[in-house]
């Protein structure tokens, strides 16, 4: 995960430095580009919500735990994701890989290969085009780390099934670990500023804007394929919103 973080840095820095090819210059993240995100994001919520509300009953019991939890957070959405991304953030939109995760890696002799640059799949293709903060690559790949654990778990209890609750923590350590290291690195190699803010809430806003963005990416495509996974990415919303509020108590 070091490594990822230093060729994942190496990537965006790369991706920034052409002055010549007007497709791959860097651009300024303007209010409008914000306001774009955030309707986006919003949009998607608002139909994921409904989609929840829908087949709420058809769910696991556990699952709907998350559901209601998750519908309690509606009516404050798009508050919440203008606090997380401001209009005036200073920042730079880049060509970015677009769908990056633990899938697109090659891994040779303890270093990374990334592949697969024709972004999100269901996405179109101007949209794939479309610059963005670096963040959402990052965003990406912690949302693949989390993934990764309960898979991870969900192979272990076939072995284990009584050991759960001590897997369950374990992994949890594993993935938060995985993520730190990943995003320390990121951050050493992480020279240009403005790809990624110097101040440290700022960046943290930042990224949980975009993991919000890739987690209710998650839950619609989850809700359409695959329903026993759904609880990863309501897991994923609700931390996210935790921290958030938690780290508003805090300052206020």
């Amino acid at each position: 995960m070091s490594q990822t973080g230093r060729r994942v840095a190496e990537m965006h820095l790369a991706l920034a430095g052409s002055k010549r090819v007007c497709r791959f210059t860097p651009e300024p993240t303007r209010p409008e580009h914000v306001r774009l995100w955030i309707d986006d994001v919003v949009a998607r919520a608002e139909h994921v919500f409904d989609t929840l509300k829908q087949k709420r009953d058809m769910l696991k019991e556990a699952d709907r735990l998350l559901v209601d939890q998750i519908a309690a957070q509606r009516a404050a959405l798009r508050d919440r994701l203008c606090a997380l991304l401001p209009q005036d953030i200073d920042c730079l939109n880049i060509r970015h890989h677009g769908d990056f995760h633990l899938g697109q890696m090659l891994i040779v002799k303890d270093d990374i290969f990334i592949i697969d640059f024709e972004g999100e799949p269901r996405r179109p293709l101007a949209e794939r085009r479309r610059k963005a903060p670096a963040a959402r690559d990052v965003a990406g790949l912690i949302r693949s780390i989390d993934y990764s654990a309960t898979a991870a778990l969900e192979r272990a209890l076939k072995v284990a099934p009584d050991e759960q609750g001590k897997l369950g923590a374990a992994l949890a350590e594993w993935r938060d670990r995985a993520a730190a290291a990943f995003l320390d690195t990121y951050h050493e190699i992480m020279t240009n500023q403005r790809l990624w803010p110097a101040h440290p809430h700022a960046a943290e806003q930042m990224l949980n804007f975009f993991l919000l963005e890739k987690a209710f990416y998650e839950i619609e495509y989850e809700l359409a394929h695959r329903p026993e996974w759904l609880r990863v990415p309501l897991t994923g919303v609700l931390r996210i919103l935790s921290q958030q509020t938690q780290h508003t108590n805090e300052a206020s």
